[in-house]
């Protein structure tokens, strides 16, 4: 296994319940981690929760802001950013199927695919230079 102690590392969607358990094992491993969800509320939760961690508000759908919100979050992990869990995502089980209409089809691919690749871009060009990086989309 990948000794966790003192890695840097931003997790998307940590808000969520998958979110939150793989903080816990972050935590317990001594990583310094930066978590990004869309809840407030939740985010001052994980705050108080957890001694050590970062968090920032951002929806990851938010294609244009993408760039500056991840050099916000290189700069808080001290220019170097070690690994990205890709977590954030949203899903279509909004009743039967039979029904389901193309905008929220296309909602989702949007926040799901492509602000993941977007998101993914951007931490890489952080990476490349220092030869080391993980990215794990969940």
């Amino acid at each position: 296994m990948i000794d966790l102690k003192n890695l840097n590392i931003i997790v998307t969607g940590s808000t969520g319940v998958i979110g939150n358990s793989i903080l816990e094992k972050l935590i317990l491993g001594g990583s310094n981690i930066l978590a990004t969800g869309t809840n407030e509320e939740k985010l001052k939760e994980i705050e108080n929760k957890y001694e050590k961690i970062n968090t920032l508000k951002f929806d990851i759908s938010d294609h244009k802001n993408i760039e500056e919100f991840v050099e916000k979050c290189n700069s808080i992990l001290s220019n170097k950013i070690d690994v990205l869990i890709n977590n954030a995502g949203t899903n279509i089980s909004h009743g039967n199927f039979y029904f389901l209409k193309k905008d929220l089809v296309e909602q989702t691919i949007n926040t799901n695919l492509i602000a993941t690749i977007l998101f993914t871009n951007k931490v890489v060009k952080f990476m490349i230079p220092k030869k080391k990086g993980k990215i794990i989309n969940i």
